[in-house]
């Protein structure tokens, strides 16, 4: 998380779940070599977000799914926040499925996933390459 340092996600759950209600799509790649595929959307409201899309992540479940206004069809959304700092992120699961919240926390499943908004999280080459300080050395 950009904001407060937790780790969200790992590099080894970025998945690729295309969507045809994206504005637009591009590939980057991180310093191992991995394949970043990030889409950029627009709420209802006109605001525009980039997404990596996660299989898995630390993330807290806030409300029950709704399937309006999803930018990936057959799927419903729900907002989902860093537990550490309430960043806001997003999760998806599909349309048929009960609601599925144990404990405010996604169900591990192959048919959810979480889209992370992009600069709201930090990539692990730039996270690993922070020094931090401890308080007791500064002034």
């Amino acid at each position: 998380c950009r904001a407060c340092g937790h780790e969200v996600a790992f590099g080894t759950d970025i998945h690729f779940v295309p969507s045809r209600m994206a504005l637009s799509s591009r590939n980057d790649t991180s310093v191992g070599g991995r394949r970043i595929h990030i889409q950029l959307f627009e709420n209802p409201q006109g605001l525009q977000f980039e997404v990596i899309v996660f299989k898995k992540a630390d993330v807290i479940k806030h409300w029950p799914a709704d399937s309006h206004f999803s930018w990936y069809p057959g799927f419903s959304w729900t907002v989902a926040t860093c537990p550490r700092c309430k960043n806001h992120l997003w999760g998806f699961q599909p349309n048929s499925w009960p609601e599925t919240v144990t404990n405010n926390k996604f169900q591990d499943s192959d048919n959810t996933f979480l889209a992370l908004i992009a600069h709201r999280i930090l990539r692990e080459d730039f996270a690993s390459s922070l020094l931090m300080t401890p308080k007791s050395f500064t002034s």
